[in-house]
């Protein structure tokens, strides 16, 4: 098995939300129909059953709704990173994504977070989250 950490691989659907993060930008789907936001990726609104699904960019901030630790890597070189603290973060928007939390002390539930960009390699940036600084 290889050291190399798993990188996500982008396909047609989902390649905006790449483009933008390596971009510095947290872009998600929108309902041309509703204004719903959409996440995950969708091919149909949830909300209006609308087909017209444009991306947008988000203005990246959020609340904190939970978060735990991982203390065990996946690969050796990722032993240096542990622990890693996952979080759920309900974005301004109204949707619900998951990603890391980055900084020394991880903020409480409900607490205000926003994005920041953590590059991967040459082609791929994913979000992570950090308390917000009011």
């Amino acid at each position: 098995m290889s050291d190399a950490p798993l990188l996500p691989q982008p396909d047609e659907r989902s390649a905006p939300f790449f483009d933008g993060a390596r971009e510095g930008r947290l872009m998600l789907q929108r309902c041309a129909a509703c204004d719903s936001w959409l996440h995950p990726v969708k091919t149909r609104c949830p909300q209006c059953g609308g087909n017209e699904i444009v991306w947008q960019a988000t203005g990246g901030r959020g609340v904190l709704f939970s978060h735990g630790r991982l203390w065990r890597a996946v690969y050796p070189a990722q032993e240096a990173e542990l622990p890693i603290t996952l979080a759920v973060v309900d974005l301004d928007e109204g949707v619900r994504i998951s990603a890391r939390l980055v900084g020394e002390e991880p903020p409480r539930a409900g607490e205000r977070v926003v994005v920041e960009f953590q590059p991967l390699g040459p082609d791929i940036a994913l979000p992570v989250f950090r308390q917000a600084r009011n």
